[in-house]
């Protein structure tokens, strides 16, 4: 008799996730923000600057990741101080794109 692939959890119940899962959706996230920085360092060195480009890095931590982690607290997955801790990170992110900008327009402009 084959079994039938359904959840073992009912709707409008949050299944419960093991804590390791969590922490690795977390360092994923993390990394996925770096490989962002990342690209945007590699933009600002091709065009010579720009820092319209953390901008645009806040913006799409804002619209991708800061949702999927709030989500995450809302489902009871993290705390608010692991969320508020995540965003401190990417804010330390955009701040290293920011210097990397600022080197990269020194070198040009000095």
């Amino acid at each position: 008799m084959r079994q039938r692939n359904s959840p073992q959890w009912v709707l409008g119940e949050i299944p419960q996730v093991p804590r390791e899962k969590i922490e690795r959706e977390i360092a994923d996230a993390k990394m996925i923000i770096q490989g962002w920085k990342r690209s945007y360092m590699k933009i600002a060195e091709e065009i010579g600057g720009g820092e319209f480009l953390c901008e645009e890095y806040w913006d799409e931590i804002q619209e991708f990741a800061s949702p999927y982690l709030y989500r995450m607290v809302m489902c009871g997955f993290i705390t608010r101080e692991e969320y508020v801790e995540f965003m401190r990170f990417c804010e330390g992110q955009v701040e290293e794109l920011r210097d990397h900008i600022r080197r990269i327009e020194e070198k040009l402009g000095g």
